[in-house]
C-alpha cells in the first residue's frame, strides 16, 4: 500500500466544511507516538473522522481480526460495505492508486474491536467526541481533530507497535473493490457502534480495558513498550553484534558513524538494516576530487537549451526529508575533500524552529530543523531534523585516511559503531554458509591464513591483510578450481589478495619474500 496517498492533498479542506484546516500546514498537536512533534494531517483520515462523527457508519461486523463497515456515502445517495480482510482493503472505488476515506473508518472499527490495543487513539477520540457534542464542527475543534487524525494514522499503520518500518502492518496490503464480498458478512459478528457517537458508552469501553489499580499506590502500572523484532530478510546476512546496534540507533533516529578496517562489513551491515527498515536511502560515495555537483548539485543545461538547478544527493535528501524520513548514507567519508565536508557540517547544525522563523521561514517553532542555503541559487532548503538521519562510514587508520575527520563533525554523531573482522569460528561458519561445497580442510586453512595476516599487519610485518571480502573471493575461486593442495590454493591467492597483503617491490612486482613467508606458514599448519 502506498502510504503517500494519505497525504496527497495539500490545500484547505473547504469542500469538507473545514476552511480552517489546511492539509498543507504543519500543526503542533501530535499523537503520542509521533517522534517529530509535528503533524501534517491526512485529508483522507480527517474525512474518515467526519463520517464517523456524523453517524455515517451504519453497521459494523467482525470475524476475528477482520472487520467490515456499512457506510453511508458522503457525496452520493446510497451506502456500501468496506472490508479489511486477509491482507486486503476492499473499498468502494478503491485501488492501489486511490485511497477513499473508508480506510480510516476500518481502522477505527478495528480499534473498537480491540480497544486495549488502541487506547491512545480511543482516548483522544473521546476528547474530540465530547467537544464535538458541545460545539459542533467549529474551528475551536482544530487541536483535537488534528491530534485524533494523527493518532488514527499511527494506529492504522502500526497498530499498537512502535512506529518503525519493521512494524509497518500496511506493507504489502492491497487496495481493491469489494465485489461479491458482502454476502460473506452474514456469518460475521455484529459490533456495537454506540461508543463511536456516545461519549458515555466509549468511557465504559475504555474503563473496561484500563489496567487494575494497585492498592495503596498512586503510581500507574508500568507498561512495557512493544518489542521490535529485527528479522533480516536475507538468510545470508551480516554476522556480528553491530547489526543490532545499528538497527536500534536507526530506529531511535540518531546520526551514526561506522568505523573500522576495509572489508569488515560496514556498508553491508547498513544495506541490510536499511532494507529491513524500508526507508528511502540516498547515498554518497566518498572519493578524492569530489565536486559540489556530486555533493550539493549544480546549474546544468537542459535539452531545450535553458539551464536549471539539479539537486545533488545532499540537497535531494534535505528536500525529501521535509515530508518523509530519509537515510543519507555517506561511504568513505574520510576521502571527501574538506570543502564538501564543510557543507555537511553546516547542514548538520540543528536550528530551533523559533530561530528559523526569525530568518523568515514558515516552520513549526517547536521543532529543530536542518537548514542549508544553495549558494548558486540562494534557495534555502530545510527539513525537520527528526526526518533526516545521516549514517557515515570510513576507514580511519593511517593506511586509509586521505582527510582527517573534523572533530566538530565527529560530535554531530550520537552513535559510533566499531567494526572489526570476525572471530575464526564465525568466519569459518560464514565460508561454510556461503560456499557449502568447499572442503572443511580448505575452510580451516583459509581462515587460519586470514587471521595470521591480520596479526602480522598489527605487528607491522605486512603492509595489508586478508579482509572478509577478499577471503570470500579467495574461497569462491578455490571452490571453482577445486583447489585442495597448497600450491593450488596459493596460486588462487595470487589471483585475489597477494598484492594487497604482501605489497610490491620498487619495480612493481608482488613482494615474493612476504608471499613465501605466508606460504610457509600455511604449510607449517599441516592442514593440507
Amino acid at each position: 500500500m502506498n502510504i503517500s496517498l494519505l497525504f496527497r492533498k495539500h490545500t484547505p479542506l473547504s469542500e469538507d466544511g473545514l476552511p480552517w484546516l489546511d492539509a498543507g500546514e504543519v500543526y503542533p498537536f501530535p499523537a503520542k507516538r509521533n517522534p517529530t512533534g509535528a503533524v501534517r494531517i491526512s485529508a483522507i483520515l480527517v474525512r474518515s473522522l467526519l463520517s464517523i462523527l456524523k453517524g455515517y457508519v451504519l453497521e459494523a461486523r467482525c470475524d476475528g481480526d477482520f472487520v467490515a463497515a456499512y457506510v453511508k456515502s458522503r457525496s452520493t445517495p446510497g451506502s456500501a460495505w468496506c472490508l479489511w480482510s486477509e491482507g486486503d482493503l476492499l473499498i468502494p472505488h478503491g485501488s492501489n492508486d486511490k485511497l477513499p476515506y473508508h480506510v480510516g473508518i476500518l481502522a477505527m472499527i478495528q480499534a473498537l474491536r480491540n480497544p486495549s490495543h488502541a487506547c491512545d487513539l480511543l482516548e483522544s477520540y473521546l476528547v474530540l467526541l465530547e467537544r464535538f457534542k458541545d460545539i459542533g464542527m467549529d474551528e475551536a475543534l482544530l487541536p483535537e481533530l488534528v491530534k485524533v487524525a494523527d493518532e488514527l494514522y499511527y494506529y492504522f499503520r502500526f497498530g499498537d507497535a512502535l512506529p518503525v518500518e519493521a512494524n509497518d502492518r500496511l506493507f504489502g496490503v492491497r487496495v481493491k473493490t469489494p465485489e461479491g464480498r458482502s454476502s460473506l458478512l452474514e456469518t460475521w459478528s455484529l459490533l456495537d457502534l454506540l461508543p463511536l457517537n456516545h461519549p458515555s458508552e466509549l468511557k465504559h469501553v475504555l474503563k473496561r480495558e484500563s489496567p487494575p489499580a494497585i492498592a495503596g499506590s498512586l503510581l500507574p502500572i508500568p507498561v512495557q513498550p512493544p518489542q521490535v523484532i529485527f528479522k533480516p530478510e536475507h538468510p545470508k546476512g551480516f554476522v556480528g553484534p553491530q547489526l543490532a546496534a545499528l538497527t536500534e540507533a536507526c530506529q531511535a533516529g540518531e546520526n551514526i558513524l561506522l568505523g573500522g578496517p576495509t572489508g569488515s562489513g560496514k556498508t553491508f551491515c547498513f544495506q541490510q538494516v536499511a532494507q529491513v527498515l524500508g526507508r528511502t536511502v540516498i547515498a554518497i560515495e566518498g572519493k578524492e576530487g569530489l565536486l559540489d555537483l556530486d555533493f550539493l548539485g549544480a546549474i546544468l543545461p537542459k535539452p531545450d537549451g535553458s539551464r536549471s538547478w539539479i539537486d545533488g544527493p545532499l540537497s535531494r535528501a534535505i528536500r525529501l526529508a521535509w515530508e518523509e524520513r530519509i537515510l543519507l548514507f555517506i561511504d568513505e567519508i574520510n576521502r571527501i575533500p574538506q570543502k564538501q565536508i564543510n557543507l555537511l557540517l553546516t547542514a548538520m547544525n540543528r536550528k530551533p524552529g523559533i530561530f528559523c522563523r526569525m530568518l523568515g521561514m514558515d516552520v513549526n517553532d517547536r521543532l529543530d530543523f536542518y537548514v542549508m542555503e544553495i549558494p548558486m541559487t540562494s534557495e534555502i532548503l530545510a527539513c525537520p531534523a527528526a526526518n533526516l538521519q545521516i549514517v557515515v562510514a570510513g576507514n580511519f587508520g593511517r593506511n586509509y585516511s586521505v582527510y582527517t575527520l573534523d572533530p566538530a563533525l565527529r560530535r554531530r554523531f550520537e552513535t559510533v559503531i566499531e567494526f572489526d573482522y570476525l572471530e575464526p569460528s564465525q568466519e569459518a561458519d560464514l565460508l561454510i554458509e556461503r560456499i557449502p561445497a568447499l572442503s572443511p580442510k580448505v575452510v580451516e586453512a583459509l581462515v587460519d591464513m586470514a587471521q595470521e595476516t591480520r596479526r602480522m599487519l598489527a605487528n607491522g610485518e605486512l603492509p595489508g591483510c586478508i579482509d572478509t571480502g577478499s577471503l570470500l573471493h579467495w574461497a569462491e575461486k578455490c571452490c571453482r578450481h577445486t583447489s585442495v593442495t597448497l600450491p593450488a590454493i596459493m596460486q588462487d591467492a595470487r589471483l585475489t589478495w597477494a598484492d594487497l597483503v604482501c605489497g610490491r617491490d620498487h619495480v612493481g612486482r608482488i613482494n615474493e619474500g612476504n608471499f613465501k613467508a605466508l606460504e610457509d606458514y600455511l604449510k607449517s599448519l599441516g592442514i593440507l
